[in-house]
């Protein structure tokens, strides 16, 4: 376990002198999101709310979008960070390091997703925090259940990340596969609309993304626009979805293993 623990350090360390090395890459890091939780709010707020997506006003709307990009940023950082990995370490040459360094396979992964999660997403994390508070919605009764929330965010998003880390291993132009992982995840698991307004075939495909199951959570636990089948419910089917995910990795990390072995060019070994 110390040596898994070393691993993933070594890897959240790396990441910090690679990719956040300026003030202004965190100041960038917080303006987006922010920038696309503000398109979304100011889409919305021409029309009339008629309490039809279970919003009843325009604070528990800034609470509904502040939850969703809260998590949503979460997930998409795992995407953007385990493309942007891939790609760096396939045209820099250090690829092979994954596959020739005596480190756990599965902890480099983690450690990879990990790092990118605790970088990225902490100043926005801070500002949801604010709207939340700005609204009503967190208060002294529900305060406790923030270490809950950001615990439950970081092992779903950590897991998350180290199957795509895997995943993106297997290609040299990835791109595609970022945007069939990211637009499907944007668009059913809850995070700007309501699961609740789209149709059946869209529910059940919203079922395989565990950002999903976290936001039914944790709107559930803040009572914002609670919607799944109660919180016991969606964390056993979070449990389950997480479950598949690492099993899936620890397959996926073989098989692309195996797959450089066989295809891969002579620098790998």
């Amino acid at each position: 376990m110390k040596r898994i623990l070393l691993v993933v350090k070594a890897e959240i360390f790396k990441q910090q002198k690679h990719d956040y090395h300026s003030p202004f890459v965190y100041f960038s890091l917080l303006v987006w999101p922010v920038l696309g939780f503000l398109e979304v709010y100011y889409t919305y707020k021409p029309f009339e709310i008629t309490g039809y997506m279970g919003i009843t006003d325009r604070k528990e709307l800034l609470a509904f979008l502040g939850t969703g990009f809260m998590a949503y940023t979460c997930f998409w950082s795992m995407i953007q960070n385990a493309w942007s990995m891939a790609n760096q370490e396939r045209t820099g040459g250090t690829l092979e390091i994954t596959f020739l360094s005596p480190a756990n396979r599965l902890a480099i992964s983690y450690g990879r997703a990990l790092g990118a999660l605790v970088q990225e997403v902490w100043m926005f994390c801070c500002f949801c925090v604010f709207i939340l508070i700005y609204t009503g919605t967190l208060v002294l009764g529900n305060l406790v259940m923030l270490p809950f929330i950001f615990l439950l965010l970081i092992i779903s998003s950590t897991i998350w990340g180290g199957m795509l880390n895997t995943v993106f291993m297997f290609s040299r132009d990835a791109s595609i596969i970022m945007d069939l992982f990211d637009m499907p995840m944007t668009l059913f698991s809850g995070s700007r609309i309501p699961v609740r307004c789209f149709p059946q075939w869209a529910k059940v495909l919203s079922l395989f993304f565990p950002l999903t199951y976290c936001l039914n959570i944790i709107r559930l636990v803040l009572h914002i626009q609670e919607e799944g089948n109660g919180w016991a419910v969606d964390l056993s089917g979070l449990a389950v979805c997480l479950s598949i995910m690492v099993a899936i990795t620890v397959i996926l990390i073989q098989k692309v293993e195996q797959h450089n072995r066989e295809n891969g060019e002579l620098q790998f070994y």
